[in-house]
């Protein structure tokens, strides 16, 4: 073995690591540079160095045959090995990953249990497992140097010192002593964390075999000692044999800050991508407490905060005595929050934690060069975006659409098909206006859409035949009739007529199948709306009206003995369908309309129909003109009385004033019924009913309660002829609530009167 090393042990995103990694590669001019990182992607090491990589950037290590199975390795330009990286390629040296490859620790963990690997969640990223499967092994170091915070002693003593000298030795000799205390890592993990040092090894001495001069080996601290002390090879070769593979695929995908946070869930998170990149580029500048706090400034009179020139420099000052008396060689973050939450804040947090969003994390998205590695539905994705000038971004915009014009229309689809292959760029929102021509949406790109775009690649290689292939896989057997039918609403939107016309056929499969009267039901709503807006977007549903007539004349039968001698809860589910099914035939010009009347009429007329839908449909028909005030004013009489019993009675009520309090207001014969009726209610009988009736107003608006109110009393007074003054009240009785009644309304309470 020719080859000498050199190890250079690091934290990963460390901006003091990174300046240090940089320092010793000019000093050591090595033959080779071995990094800690996945070898599943040596080939796309030279793209470091292509024009348009700016970073943070990751590698992205997935499956072939399950794109679920994934992993993320990112880099900022403050982490050691992008620096390592960038070194190697402008110096034209070798470089190469040298951890455990995924093709081997994903065919593993298959081995272990089917459940062993599961799919993502949402912002996840699986990483180095070090601090998270030991605990903090930089806790004991700390604690030993008189800190109780091992993040913040690493920071001091490693990424905040100025000279890199010395550093990576020892590095290097206290985590020997500390790997020496700590001999067993105590985790579940520790046989693959045994696989991982052991590769590493061999890729080390095979680099020793290959090079002469210095291999520089660029790994995680706790790592250093396993190489620089390593067992015999016959021990690494037993441990190794064996391995079981399978196919995996690499490429470059943006990153974002927010996800190099600990608060994204990274393993390997850092407190504030922000300051760390401050860190990076201003640490030997004398000014370098003075320009954060200038930045602090600038975000808070953005947001008309009081943050003067004169209140910067006596935080500048506050900060640098801070560290002073703490010790440190320069103010950190903790002191610089500190003073701003003095100096600019006056002690309240709120503004820190604006402070805290754009400048401690903020909203940086990396970029990666067109055609790295990318499969050809990333490739069509990313040209789409570009064509319909929708550039992504890591923070949320709003984005209105016009339905009418070309481009918006364009735009509207792309999202749609976008959201079908599971990439929910775009999530809708509410438009001005009511207009229904108009579209909005809030964009924000996660790095993780990187993993559902190669996901999606099974199904084609552009997005529109990805996405008709999506539909058909996702409107399989198992698709229920409520889920096919949101589905095609979706698909439609989408301008996909090949799935379209592929859901409408499943669709009336199903209905033809289905006699679930509440589940036939749930699927008007969103065929109604095809039926009805599909012409604003140039979109075809004229074959979605036979399905709905078919559907809805199967309600229309079936309704009043599905919902016959029903027990609360299932009135419970079926209240706001009806009302969703009312609202869809609202929408159409038909004459189911007129059918619909007399079915609400049935429903209030028959026995066996639950109170809640009763009331219902009394209000529907009195909303739509069909019935009387006098109608109203008896179905309401005959639902107070007496013989129906308080819980009837108020179920009745929900069903009746749901919604808005409008048929209150503006019909004066229903408020003094509904007054005289509480008033007559015993205390048992009251007691029972308050809750319920409270329920029901609670969901009226706070100006409509208002005006409720103010009609209570005097709804009476008008309906019995008499006048205010007429109103007996017992002198006495008054006097007693006065005084509490004037508190509660903030007014003084009434002098007494003087003897004569």
């Amino acid at each position: 073995m020719a080859g000498t090393v050199s190890i250079l042990g690091i934290r990963h995103h460390g901006p003091g690591c990174a300046r240090s990694v940089a320092a010793a590669l000019d000093t050591l001019q090595p033959a080779v540079v071995l990094i800690e990182g996945p070898p599943d992607a040596d080939a796309l090491i030279p793209c470091v160095a292509r024009e348009g990589m700016v970073p943070p950037v990751a590698l992205l290590v997935h499956r072939t045959d399950d794109p679920r199975q994934a992993v993320f390795y990112p880099f900022a330009e403050f982490s050691p090995e992008w620096q390592a990286l960038r070194w190697a390629v402008a110096h034209q040296v070798p470089v190469r990953f040298m951890d455990f490859p995924w093709q081997h620790r994903f065919a593993l963990r298959d081995e272990k249990s089917p459940e062993a690997e599961t799919p993502l969640p949402d912002g996840a990223v699986r990483v180095d497992p070090d601090d998270e499967l030991r605990g903090d092994p930089l806790l004991w170091l700390a604690k030993a140097d008189g800190y109780s915070d091992g993040e913040r002693w690493w920071n001091d003593r490693v990424e905040e010192r100025g000279d890199p000298a010395g550093m990576f030795e020892a590095i290097l000799e206290v985590m020997t002593a500390l790997r020496a205390e700590l001999k067993s890592p105590g985790c579940g993990e520790q046989r693959e964390e045994e696989l991982r040092e052991a590769w590493m090894r061999r890729v080390l001495r095979e680099a020793q075999r290959e090079f002469l001069g210095t291999i520089a080996v660029v790994c995680g601290a706790w790592h250093a000692p396993a190489l620089a002390h390593p067992p015999k090879v016959s021990a690494d070769n037993e441990l190794l044999k064996g391995l079981p593979k399978c196919k995996v695929g690499a490429t470059w995908v943006p990153w974002t800050y927010q996800r190099l946070c600990a608060a994204s869930g990274y393993g390997a998170g850092i407190d504030s991508p922000g300051w760390y990149e401050h860190l990076w580029k201003h640490r030997h500048d004398s000014r370098l407490t003075a320009r954060w706090l200038a930045k602090v400034a600038r975000i808070l009179r953005k947001r008309d905060l009081d943050a003067s020139t004169a209140q910067v420099i006596d935080r500048v000052r506050l900060a640098e005595n801070l560290a002073a008396f703490r010790g440190r060689p320069i103010p950190g973050l903790p002191e610089l929050n500190e003073a701003a939450l003095a100096v600019f804040c006056g002690g309240d947090a709120g503004p820190m934690k604006l402070v805290a969003r754009e400048l401690h994390v903020g909203d940086r998205l990396g970029q990666v060069p067109e055609g790295v590695a990318q499969l050809p539905l990333q490739q069509d994705i990313e040209a789409t975006q570009r064509r319909l000038r929708l550039k992504p971004a890591a923070s949320q915009t709003q984005l209105e659409l016009d339905l009418r014009e070309p481009t918006g229309l364009e735009r509207s689809e792309f999202l749609h098909r976008l959201d079908l292959l599971g990439v929910t760029w775009g999530r809708r929102a509410t438009a001005s206006g009511k207009g229904t021509f108009k579209e909005a949406w809030t964009l924000e790109w996660k790095p993780e859409f990187a993993l559902a775009m190669i996901d999606a690649s099974r199904f084609g290689n552009t997005v529109e035949t990805a996405a008709n292939a999506a539909v058909n896989d996702k409107a399989g057997p198992a698709a229920t009739l409520e889920s096919l039918c949101a589905l095609l609403e979706t698909t439609l939107l989408a301008n996909l007529p090949l799935a379209g016309a592929h859901l409408i056929r499943r669709i009336g499969q199903e209905a033809a199948l289905g006699d679930d009267v509440l589940r036939l039901a749930r699927t008007v709503p969103a065929l109604a709306r095809l039926a009805r807006y599909g012409n604003v977007r140039q979109t075809d549903a004229s074959q979605v009206q036979h399905i709905l007539d078919g559907l809805i004349a199967r309600v229309h039968v079936g309704l009043l003995s599905a919902v016959a001698g029903i027990d609360d809860e299932a009135a419970s589910g079926w209240h706001p369908v009806v009302r969703e099914f009312n609202a869809a035939l609202g929408l159409l010009e038909s004459p189911w309309r007129e059918d619909w009347v007399r079915v609400l009429r049935k429903l209030l007329e028959s026995e066996p129909t639950h109170p809640l839908l009763a009331g219902a449909a009394l209000r529907l028909l009195l909303e739509q003109g069909h019935l009387e005030s006098t109608e109203a004013e008896r179905a309401l009489s005959h639902a107070l009385s007496h013989a129906q019993g308080p819980a009837r009675v108020a179920a009745w009520l929900e069903g009746f004033l749901s919604g808005n309090a409008t048929v209150l207001i503006h019909e004066a014969t229903l408020l003094p019924l509904l007054e005289a009726w509480v008033a007559s209610l015993g205390a048992e009988a009251f007691t029972e009913t308050l809750p319920l009736l409270r329920r029901t107003f609670s969901t009226f608006t706070a100006p409509e309660r208002s005006q409720v109110l103010s009609c209570l009393g005097r709804a009476r007074t008008r309906q019995s002829g008499t006048s205010d003054g007429d109103l007996s009240l017992d002198p006495l009785r008054v006097a007693q609530v006065l005084p509490t009644l004037l508190s509660l309304l903030g007014k003084p309470a009434p002098s007494a009167p003087s003897s004569p």
